[in-house]
């Protein structure tokens, strides 16, 4: 008896992935005259025009996560007035459910990571790492205030 399994691997380059993002008419998100636009889970393109000089540039490539899809639909993308906050929605291959991941900045050069919730006194926090930190400990905590 033979078993033959197949495994098969698409890669897509980045430049392909910039000129669909660039060319979407509607951003997904609208800061001041800096547009954004998120593409599936794989970068988040800036648009940034400053006295009249438009720029686009790539801010954040989004890491891989073999055998996943992306759901667009439940992706976003969101602003507090100081945090630039991305939230995206992967599906492993297999599994059920939505795998959610969070990326915040306030420069758009230094990108956190989402790595889960901790308490302080009876008080609900979210930690956050440096993105590319494999560290275990948050580098920085955001107390979570409770929507009524």
């Amino acid at each position: 008896m033979c078993f033959v399994t197949a495994l098969l691997i698409v890669a897509c380059g980045d430049k392909s992935q910039e000129t669909i993002t660039t060319q979407r008419k509607q951003a997904d998100l609208t800061v001041g005259s800096t547009k954004f636009y998120l593409n599936s889970c794989h970068s988040l393109t800036g648009v940034f025009n400053h006295n009249d000089t438009i720029k686009t540039k790539v801010i954040l490539t989004l890491p891989t996560r073999p055998l996943s899809v992306c759901n667009n639909k439940q992706s976003q993308l969101n602003f507090d007035g100081t945090h630039l906050t991305i939230k995206i929605c992967r599906t492993a291959f297999g599994a059920g459910g939505c795998g959610v991941e969070k990326y915040r900045t306030t420069d758009f050069e230094n990108w956190q990571e989402y790595i889960g919730i901790t308490w302080h006194g009876n008080e609900q926090y979210e930690a956050w790492r440096q993105l590319g930190s494999n560290s275990s400990k948050a580098d920085e905590i955001t107390k979570v205030v409770p929507v009524h």
